[in-house]
């Protein structure tokens, strides 16, 4: 590795026969308006006071091209800095035209072409494939055929317009260029065989470049593969053309945060991803070309999840539509896991439609119902492995799914169909604008009406925000608790703001920008707005939207999350050390994960099967202790116990107890009763699956 000191301009751009090719493992171009007019600030400082300005480091390796008369500079690091100044020498060079300044020949023939080469290696800059088609084309004069949403366009823009207000005010384009050359930087020049460009990529990524971990992960995908050229076309140029939107490439960010969570199963915060992604390419054994291809497959999934990607049925691209609207990414590695399964055909279209349904419906009811949604990414890095553990479940994917959501005790559990009605009528809806508008078009698009789209409507009061002469019959009590509620809300056509009107200006408001049929067919009808109309509304647009997204509970004992063992009275002394997963009695399975909890289920279970025997047991002091030290288990007032439960008036029991002892307490109890003991057993979690075990012995 070698370190000069140079001018940018005479002795790095101007040197003759000279290539600056930006390899395929760099980002696009993408300097944006500020960082150019802040070069563009120097470059006029220069002119004013004549001193050199020091731009930064190069960081290139030499290889020759075209020849031995050809050198070539592959860029490793400075693109950025590097292509501007190639803009703005293109600009000058048209503005010096105009003015008929001999400079013009300078720039072109000593800065932007190389005079003497061959035509193929005429141009000095070449960036990747994208940057590199506008950039010709610019070079060519071609500008009308220019894509207006690049960098490369946009910035040349820029460039020419602030140098045609310098030579207005009296710069001439000689002066410009010469403070150009006064441009000093430092070149690091890396020696085949002896420098890894990717470590030297990353110590200088690690002391403050502005590099996103997607274009980390590019470099370490590309830069040091001998067929980087194919990787990039074959791979990389797909990738980004399926999740960037324009120049956009904040969900190719979004995508490798996701994908990684996926692969690990494990939350993963923005600093650590591109470690992250390192570690699973070496833990994992991928070859550049197979991680490539596998990010090209999960590429394809991510961008129907946001809404880029055509392949799937209407229906599908509907739902995964209102998650994107609703903004719940934190869906999305559960949502990788369950498009696999359907590409691999474990299911079908219409379970891949029902479980998007479900997911749907389930955030919607948290959001609607105020649950916080900081256990969300928790609960959906974990949630595949969770259900999925035991594989006999995904014959019953959905119903696997239901059961485990409806049956979790945390606060993730799916909330219920009341809780989500009551709240549909009273919450503050219009505090949450995605929400907001989520419901408010969701109630009007899915009855089969002509379609609204969020574009161009705004969400507005009935009631207004702010009350006047005209609505001094509200109550402020009853203003603020029904303001934002979904009864008093609507929308309108852009620009048709409702404010504080009175009701009858409203209803003329809403009749002529409104097409919402559905959600203003009790607002047009009405002479007055009463609080009982909002309430009435609130109801029936809460009935809308609950019965549409209706969820069913299903209860099978067939599906269970662990592996399990059954275990009955006549082996319970194997329970020490089992974790608990349910107990079956009477032929009904009951889910319970604490034995001490299972002892009062069960001591319950028997009260209400045999009323009045409880009691008894309590006043004579029951214990199933056999041991010479006694002790009470069922009395009448809990002394003596060491942790009592009052299961009912008059009756105690003790719940200090080891699984052992809670099973045998139940022994002794279902004797007491004259139950066979056959009528009780137990599922533990097992140490190794019979499915496990067939599999290997395969």
């Amino acid at each position: 590795m070698d370190a000069n000191k140079l001018w940018m301009l005479r002795d790095f751009i101007g040197t003759n026969k000279v290539l600056f090719r930006i390899p395929v493992y760099q980002r696009n171009y993408d300097w944006s308006e500020s960082n150019c007019n802040r070069l563009l600030d120097d470059i006029y400082t220069i002119m004013e006071c004549g001193e050199k300005h020091f731009l930064g480091t190069i960081v290139f390796m030499a290889a020759k091209s075209g020849g031995f008369t050809l050198q070539e500079y592959v860029i490793i690091d400075g693109q950025q800095r590097l292509t501007t100044l190639m803009l703005i020498l293109k600009a000058l060079s048209i503005v010096a035209k105009e003015h008929e300044d001999d400079c013009y020949h300078e720039i072109e023939e000593s800065y932007l072409h190389n005079k003497y080469c061959d035509e193929e290696y005429k141009v000095k800059l070449k960036p990747i494939k994208t940057d590199n088609n506008q950039f010709l084309l610019l070079l060519k004069g071609k500008i009308d055929e220019m894509d207006e949403d690049t960098h490369i366009f946009q910035n040349f823009i820029l460039c020419k317009e602030r140098i045609e207000k310098w030579v207005e005010k009296g710069k001439k384009t000689s002066d410009i260029l010469d403070a150009l050359t006064k441009l000093e930087i430092v070149e690091i020049i890396l020696t085949k065989g002896e420098d890894d460009p990717q470590v030297i990529f990353e110590s200088i990524n690690s002391t403050g470049l502005e590099l996103s971990n997607a274009d980390l992960i590019r470099n370490y995908l590309l830069m040091n593969s001998d067929d980087q050229e194919k990787l990039y076309e074959d791979y990389w140029l797909p990738i980004e053309k399926k999740l960037r939107n324009r120049m956009d490439y904040s969900n190719l960010e979004d995508f490798f945060t996701q994908y990684i969570v996926y692969k690990t199963s494990k939350p993963v915060s923005n600093r650590q991803i591109y470690n992250r992604f390192v570690q699973l390419f070496k833990d994992n054994g991928y070859s550049h070309e197979s991680s490539l291809k596998e990010l090209l497959y999960y590429a394809g999934m991510y961008s129907a999840f946001v809404n880029k990607n055509t392949i799937y049925s209407q229906r599908i691209k509907d739902i995964l539509y209102r998650l994107h609207i609703l903004n719940q990414t934190t869906c999305y590695p559960f949502l990788f896991h369950i498009f696999d399964d359907f590409n691999n055909h474990i299911i079908d279209e219409n379970i891949l439609e029902k479980t998007l349904q479900f997911i749907l419906a389930y955030l919607l009811r948290r959001m609607v119902c105020g649950v916080p949604s900081n256990s969300l990414r928790g609960l959906f890095t974990y949630l595949y492995n969770r259900i999925f553990k035991v594989t006999t479940n995904k014959q019953k994917y959905y119903e696997s799914l239901n059961k485990f959501l409806f049956t979790i005790s945390s606060k993730d559990v799916v909330p219920t169909s009341s809780d989500f009605h009551r709240f549909l009528t009273t919450a503050n809806i219009y505090s949450n604008p995605a929400l907001c508008r989520f419901l408010l078009l969701d109630i009007e698009n899915g009855d089969g009406n002509e379609k609204l789209q969020a574009e161009n409507l705004t969400i507005e009061h009935i009631m207004p925000q702010t009350l006047n002469a005209d609505w001094n019959y509200i109550s402020p009590e009853e203003h603020g608790m029904y303001l934002h509620t979904l009864g008093n809300l609507s929308v309108t056509g852009y620009n048709s703001e409702l404010s504080n009107k009175s009701f009858k200006e409203k209803q003329e408001i809403i009749r002529d920008n409104s097409k919402a049929i559905v959600l203003n067919s009790d607002i047009l009808d009405k002479d007055t707005w009463q609080i009982t109309d909002i309430q009435e509304r609130g109801t029936r647009l809460a009935n809308i939207i609950t019965n549409r997204y209706q969820i069913d509970c299903i209860k099978d004992d067939a599906i269970e999350f662990e592996y399990i063992e059954t275990i009955t009275l006549n082996d319970y002394d194997s329970i020490t050390g089992k974790k608990l997963v349910s107990f079956r009695l009477f032929d009904v399975s009951y889910r319970q994960n604490k034995y001490a909890l299972m002892l009062l289920d069960v001591v319950k279970l028997l009260d209400k099967r045999v009323p009045e025997k409880l009691k008894r047991l309590a006043e004579n002091n029951f214990s199933f202790n056999t041991t010479k030290k006694k002790y009470t288990h069922i009395n009448t007032n809990g002394v003596g116990m060491r942790s009592p439960w009052k299961v009912t008036e008059g009756v105690y029991l003790e719940t200090n107890l080891s699984a052992w002892s809670c099973i045998r307490f139940i022994d002794s109890l279902l004797a007491e009763y004259g139950i066979d003991k056959k009528q009780f057993m137990i599922n533990v979690v097992a140490e190794e699956s019979s499915e496990i075990t067939e599999d290997e012995n395969e």
